[in-house]
């Protein structure tokens, strides 16, 4: 019973410290460009491989397009980013960043995701298997598998309805 207590708090620990060590960096992107670190992340995908659809991006990104095309639609309208129609397939919309865009990114520091994806992708495939199933086992257990998941950082979309109530209040 000892045991389970201390694998318990062990879990928990780790638990707290990467919840906050994402919160603390999260806070750092902001307070140095203005924007979240899934903003900045979506930036520096775009930095090094420009001309990217929305599909090219969330496959860069870890993430699905309904995600992704929330973050840069926030891109687009404070004019980080341009969509562009591609010259080859006018189907096809292409981003790329714009000259501020690029200011941004050249200034910003780093961001967790890349942190995060490059630790796993060094993990040996069975390290990988393992984390990949506990984590899914914690994310059924608690639930969360009930939730759509999103970018790391992307702000939950507000409602009209909310924005009404907020709005009727103040």
């Amino acid at each position: 019973m000892k045991r389970d207590s201390n694998s318990a708090a062990a879990a928990m620990t780790a638990l707290r410290r990467i919840v906050r060590f994402l919160r603390l960096a999260d806070r750092e992107v902001e307070a140095a460009c203005g924007l979240s670190a899934a903003q900045l992340f979506v930036l520096r995908e775009l930095a090094d491989r420009p001309a990217l659809s929305i599909a090219e991006l969330a496959d860069k990104t870890l993430t699905d397009p309904s995600s992704v095309s929330t973050v840069v639609a926030r891109l687009v309208e404070t004019k980080l980013v341009a969509r562009k129609p591609s010259r080859n397939d006018r189907r096809r919309a292409e981003l790329t960043l714009t000259a501020r865009g690029q200011k941004v990114v050249l200034s910003a520091p780093r961001v967790p995701q890349t942190t995060i994806i490059e630790s796993i992708r060094a993990m040996t495939s069975a390290k990988r298997a393992q984390l990949v199933r506990s984590l899914e086992h914690l994310a059924g257990a608690i639930g969360a598998n009930a939730v759509e998941p999103r970018m790391l950082f992307e702000d939950e979309p507000t409602s009209s309805r909310s924005r009404r109530a907020r709005r009727r209040s103040s």
